[in-house]
């Protein structure tokens, strides 16, 4: 047994950032090493922990060792956020950060609450990041927007239980995350990890170079929806996240951002205050650099606060098992890379690579006495269509509206109504809402538009749920008798164990020579056995080595030294176009005003500085203070 360790340990070492990225992390280990030992004497010392490792459950034990407090944790995780989200390496995984002053007031409400001995739970005064689609109480300070500008400025009646139970368990939220607008139901081609609100969502992972004095990001491809959940944990601005997921949206990009997720049984974990695509298919669930983390985020998101009517008895607690023990395992073969290489998405080298990974754990396993059943075949895709036609379809835009009506029901208050309201809202607001990147919005309009007659939408459920269930993953279960299956991360198993609504998990695997995009494994198992995808997990962590990390954020090039990004392309052509055609007399104050009060509904704005710096960075000349001719701006 020693003897496999060892060969895991090589074989499984992080492909990337060899050199100066090794030297690095031996001197941030050794930092760490004394910060996990230093007294905490006041709250402007930070904690010189690195936000990229670091565990929840690595922090629980310096809290509890009053080696640290939640409230310097706190502000260690805003700094790294406020470096580089929107600034440095312009990673855009949140929408929204809590109000310094107020998410450092629950943290020290909770550090005084530890000192009484008055313990919460193991996530004490732990930050946590939510999906920008999870409602929050005013009083928290972040809008609950679906990456759209349609619900800029809304406001909750109250927060989703999901998050009344964090809050219960000690969690501090920090943030609201990134997504794909409304979780990707706007437009077929929008990119993955792209909102109107949130811009661009891009892995901390990827190669970067510098062409024509620009700096370009290569395949970054971070997945989604919950893109930006996956991202903030990876980029330390969290140690753990929540997202949703419909058809994989949480599984992917948790596998691209080598973290550890898992999506409960639909239906197990309620869904109110919670946008999303459809009932019969969605779920939310969480994400964490550790399996150990991701046991305990569990326990906190499933288990029934005292206050929820009609809870059902709380399970009992998730444990960590350190080794497989009588788990029988069915893998699949990593056939799907293979396909991978002939559509051109990677290269012969990068498949090989893959595959070698992959089979080592499946050597490796076998080697350590696990009972494995290899290769088992998953059930065609196709077999969640009828006559070649997308099932998913008519079931997702048929809930759609009714989800969404729900959702706008849970708002106290609200500019939108409908969908033909938001439809009209993003018409209205062209430049913000469809931009280049995504200029059209035709899944909403065929939401909109939806006239499937009921009998085709049950009938395309009713299909999906028995191609998925009895005779697609549980004709495996118990053919072979498994607790679980385990298939290459983008592998269709996640869109069967979503057709039956089967629980699903992702566990990291390695990162790729070429870039150092991570790539991982997605298991499932059958309904409320979420118990036995965390056996698998922790076991995994305990046994193989630690995940691959990205380089640190600070050691990117960087072109633009701003310390506030400019807007977007399309907003920029907007502010030269209305300078060029319009009299401000040489007053970015003017322009500001003049453009705000015009997107004063959608809730977007610029500060007199950045479009100042916006029109004499391409070449007009503007000055600040010169705010009260502004009425010039009107006379064409």
């Amino acid at each position: 047994m020693p003897k496999v360790f060892r060969f895991l340990r090589s074989a499984f070492a992080p492909n990337i950032a060899q050199g100066d990225a090794q030297e690095y992390m031996n001197k941030s280990n050794a930092s760490r090493k004394e910060s996990f030992t230093s007294s905490a004497p006041d709250e402007t010392w930070l904690p010189d922990f690195d936000p990229l490792t670091v565990s929840a459950f690595e922090l629980s034990e310096l809290l509890n060792a009053r080696a640290i407090t939640s409230v310097q944790i706190v502000q260690l995780y805003l700094k790294q956020i406020e470096m580089h989200n929107r600034r440095g390496r312009q990673l855009r995984a949140l929408i929204s950060v809590a109000p310094k002053q107020e998410v450092l007031k629950i943290a020290r409400k909770l550090d005084d609450e530890r000192a009484r001995g008055k313990i919460r739970g193991p996530l004490h005064g732990i930050p946590i990041v939510l999906k920008d689609n999870i409602m929050t109480d005013e009083k928290l300070g972040m809008d609950t927007t679906v990456g759209s500008y349609a619900f800029v400025g809304c406001i909750p009646k109250k927060s989703a239980t999901i998050v009344e139970r964090l809050i219960k368990r000690g969690m501090i939220v920090i943030g609201k995350s990134n997504l794909t607008e409304f979780c990707g139901l706007k437009n077929p081609s929008m990119p993955p990890g792209w909102s109107a609100v949130g811009g661009q969502c891009q892995s901390p992972y990827v190669s970067r170079h510098i062409a024509k004095r620009k700096l370009h990001w290569e395949l970054s491809a971070p997945g989604g929806s919950s893109t930006g959940s996956a991202v903030a944990v990876a980029s330390g601005f969290s140690t753990l996240a929540v997202g949703t997921d419909t058809i994989g949206s949480l599984i992917t990009p948790a596998n691209r951002a080598a973290l550890y997720a898992l999506k409960p049984t639909a239906g197990e974990v309620p869904m109110d205050g919670i946008f999303n695509l459809s009932k019969t298919f969605d779920a939310v669930g969480g994400m964490a650099k550790s399996a150990k983390d991701l046991v305990a985020l569990m326990d906190a998101m499933m288990v029934p606060t005292n206050r929820e009517e009609y809870a059902r008895s709380p399970h009992r607690s998730f444990k960590i098992k350190p080794n497989f023990g009588n788990l029988r395992i069915g893998i699949c073969e990593p056939s799907i890379w293979k396909a991978w290489r002939k559509s051109g998405r990677i290269n012969a080298d990068a498949e090989r690579f893959m595959t070698q990974k992959y089979d080592m754990v499946v050597q490796s396993m076998i080697e350590m006495g696990v009972d494995i059943v290899y290769p088992v075949e998953l059930p065609n895709q196709s077999s969640l269509t009828i006559g070649g036609k997308n099932c998913f379809e008519p079931v997702v835009y048929s809930e759609f509206k009714e989800c969404l009506t729900e959702f706008i029901r849970d708002f106290e208050f609200t500019k939108i109504h409908s969908l033909a309201e938001i439809i009209n809202f993003n018409l209205e607001h062209p430049e913000l809402c469809l931009p280049p990147i995504c200029p059209e919005q035709n899944d909403l309009m065929a939401a909109l538009q939806a006239s499937t007659k009921l009998e085709e939408i049950n009938a395309a459920r009713q299909h999906l749920q028995i191609a998925g269930g009895p005779e697609g993953l549980d004709y495996l279960f118990t053919s072979q008798q498994l607790d679980i299956i385990i298939a290459p991360g983008d592998a269709p198993l996640s869109s069967l164990a979503a057709a039956a609504g089967y629980p699903t998990a992702a566990c990291p695997l390695s990162a790729l020579k070429l870039n150092g995009q991570p790539f991982g494994l997605t298991l499932a198992s059958r309904p409320h056995t979420e118990h036995t995808l965390l056996h698998f997990l922790t076991a995994y962590e305990n046994i193989f080595p630690p995940r691959a990390q990205p380089m640190p954020l600070s050691s990117v090039p960087l072109q633009d030294p701003h310390p506030e990004p400019l807007p977007d392309q399309p907003i920029v052509d907007l502010i030269l176009h209305e300078w060029d055609t319009r009299r401000f007399s040489c007053s970015a104050d003017a322009l500001a005003d003049w453009l705000n009060a015009r997107w004063r509904k959608s809730g977007y704005e610029l500060s007199p500085e950045t479009i100042c710096e916006t029109l004499r960075s391409n070449g007009r000349v503007a000055f600040r203070g010169l705010g009260d001719d502004a009425e010039g701006a009107f006379s064409r």
